[in-house]
């Protein structure tokens, strides 16, 4: 009986013990791990612009998308409207050393950024499959070249959005005057031709400016001509190519543009083609967007390619994004820009801006590729090719503008027009 009750009594100590470990064992289980939590980072996001009705709350909708995909990482995002100069306020935050890490700026003035070393090279980050994805032209004009060595060759923006600028026509005019679409890239002859066609009745065939670059430098380019060397260190503006391309710019403008062609504000082309007394001009997109709301207009509107001989080009252009050199979380800065170039946020993204996407994925879009006028702008996009990337793009600018309309007006010849237009930039990029 003793050596029995002994028994019971080892029994239910044995008992207890293997019931009370098992109930530390799982109350160990339940416990969480105490694995160490990720830091949260605060980035900053300032872009330049963001003018378009509803482009900054969609903007701030994607940041908010972006957060909660990453719980590691805040953004503090700030939109500064063109008309408050925001590439200055930038370069100012950059000397202060209180820039952003991320930006959206105008191209070129990433270049800009490049050439004093305030931005760094995605080359680090980009993986193929992203620059597999980035359409052509971008892929292209991100990378750097100047003066800055350490940079050359690399790749230093990639766009939120692009845009290019392609002919626009009224269908109807066309019809009437019995002229083919210009569906696809005519020749220039034949440009200049089938103009002079559909200049009559108070009808002019082609309404262009000579105060924007954009309606006669792609002229210039399918010549094989450019503004600047590769080095951009002297102007090569007084090539034969030059001198062909400019002839042929003013003879067009003489025989088919608008009274006043020489200096008229894009706006009054826009609206002289809204009033069907233009049958044709070159523009961007959201010229068209803004033609498209008169229901007058909606069917009759149609988008071309640009003509050409040897090289065909479009005045293409980029807001884009860049990572500064100041930023103390380069890689969250780099996520949030992958994200915005994402398929899923192109798409969304430019659907409200009105704009194109830069990444083939979401150019292939039935959004785009099922709207004729989306599509005419993406086909032309194909051929884009921005201004030149020189810091002193702006000063250029203004010298191009003055001497064409000397050409045109005749107070110069064509070839002392581009003498003094090269000796003018020269003397600019040495200052």
């Amino acid at each position: 009986m003793r050596k029995f009750i002994a028994l019971i009594v080892v029994l239910a100590l044995v008992i207890g013990c293997i019931a009370g470990c098992s109930n530390k064992a799982a109350q160990k289980e339940e416990q969480p791990s105490q694995q160490p939590a990720q830091e949260k980072v605060t980035i900053k996001f300032w872009q330049a612009g963001g003018d378009t009705a509803g482009a900054a709350e969609k903007m701030s909708e994607l940041i908010k998308k972006f957060e909660e995909a990453n719980p590691n990482i805040k953004v503090e995002y700030m939109a500064i409207p063109w008309a408050e100069n925001p590439h200055e306020k930038f370069q100012t935050a950059i000397v202060g050393g209180e820039i952003a890490d991320l930006l959206v700026v105008g191209s070129p003035f990433d270049h800009v950024l490049a050439n004093s070393g305030a931005i760094i090279s995605l080359d680090q980050f980009a993986d193929e499959n992203l620059k597999k994805d980035l359409m052509d032209v971008f892929a292209r004009e991100g990378i750097y070249h100047g003066k800055n060595k350490e940079m050359d060759g690399k790749l230093i923006s990639i766009p939120l959005f692009g845009d290019v600028r392609t002919i626009v026509y009224n269908k109807e005019i066309f019809q009437k005057s019995g002229v083919p679409e210009p569906t696809e890239s005519w020749t220039l002859e034949e440009f200049k031709q089938n103009a002079i066609k559909l200049t009559k009745d108070d009808v002019y065939g082609f309404g262009t400016s000579a105060r924007y670059s954009s309606q006669w430098l792609p002229f210039v380019w399918d010549k094989g001509g450019d503004i600047l060397n590769e080095q951009m260190t002297e102007a090569t503006v007084t090539t034969p190519e030059w001198k062909e391309a400019i002839e042929y710019y003013i003879d067009l403008l003489n025989k088919t543009s608008v009274p006043g062609s020489i200096n008229v504000n894009l706006a009054d082309i826009q609206k002289s083609f809204a009033e069907g007394k233009v049958a044709m001009f070159v523009t961007t997109q959201d010229y068209v967007q803004e033609l498209m709301k008169d229901p007058n207009l909606k069917d009759k509107i149609g988008v071309g390619q640009m003509p050409h001989d040897k090289y065909q080009t479009a005045f293409a252009g980029a807001d884009v994004l860049v990572i500064t050199k100041q930023s103390k979380h380069p890689k969250e800065a780099w996520e949030l820009l992958k994200f915005l170039v994402s398929t899923e946020s192109q798409i969304d993204y430019c659907k409200t801006v009105g704009f194109l996407p830069v990444v083939k994925s979401a150019a292939s879009d039935p959004y785009f590729t099922n709207d004729p006028i989306k599509k005419g702008f993406l086909q032309a996009l194909e051929h884009g090719k921005f201004y030149t990337k020189s810091d002193k793009a702006s000063g250029i600018t203004t010298i191009l503008r003055a001497e064409i309309q000397n050409a045109i007006s005749k107070k110069k010849t064509v070839d002392k027009a581009l003498e003094d237009m090269k000796q003018a930039i020269d003397l600019l990029l040495k200052s």
